[in-house]
């Protein structure tokens, strides 16, 4: 398993998660969610997530894409767990 990678207060990558992996990121965040998602995989894939997630006060969390779910609430404890492998 390689290391996480390390984010700074106030960072944010575009992220899709699928099967509890980060399987796409991009620190390109003048993308929309719906562009990063064309860009990497075309559509979404079945089963996948994408949203945000951010380093704030030394906490990373992930956030829901407010295209895809209408919110931008933090998302479900599987996928901060997927994202906490993947960001510190």
């Amino acid at each position: 398993m390689s290391e996480p990678t390390r984010l700074q207060d106030t960072e944010s990558v575009l992220i899709i998660v699928q099967d509890g992996t980060v399987i796409h990121s991009s620190w390109n965040m003048g993308l929309t969610h719906w562009e990063f998602v064309r860009r990497r995989s075309g559509k979404l894939p079945d089963g996948a997530w994408v949203g945000t997630v951010s380093k704030m006060d030394g906490r990373v969390l992930a956030l829901n894409s407010k295209t895809f779910y209408g919110n931008q609430l933090p998302a479900s404890d599987a996928i901060q767990a997927a994202v906490r492998r993947s960001f510190d």
